[in-house]
């Protein structure tokens, strides 16, 4: 399997708008891959959010957080979707006579999205 260093660079505020979009759509993701968000810890964090929230641009309530950088984020299954805010759909693969299929069927649910801490 598969790990991606998000953004091929450190996780932080990106460039442009669709940077981390632009960078998603690149890759191919498949089941037991993982990503990896090269930061140093109190400066951001990866949060795994619901897809309300994802859309929204808000973590209120957190499925997961990751505040200690770097972070490893696996992907255990289709359908999942992260974000500062990039999208990436992770694909099953089906292994036959050796040549591998993948399987493109996104669902709507967990997403993870960054956030830069707020002083405390």
């Amino acid at each position: 399997k598969k790990q991606h260093i998000v953004g091929d660079s450190i996780w932080s505020i990106p460039p442009t708008n669709h940077f981390y979009t632009n960078w998603s759509s690149s890759y191919s993701f498949h089941t037991g891959d993982s990503l990896y968000f090269d930061f140093d810890s109190g400066l951001y964090n990866v949060i795994q959010v619901p897809r309300g929230e994802f859309d929204s641009c808000i973590g209120d309530q957190p499925l997961d957080a990751f505040m200690d950088g770097p972070a490893t984020v696996r992907l255990p299954r289709k359908g999942c979707e992260l974000g500062v805010k990039v999208s990436v759909v992770v694909v099953d693969e089906i292994i036959s006579n050796s040549v591998n299929y993948s399987i493109n069927t996104p669902s709507p649910s967990p997403v993870v999205a960054a956030q830069t801490p707020s002083p405390g």
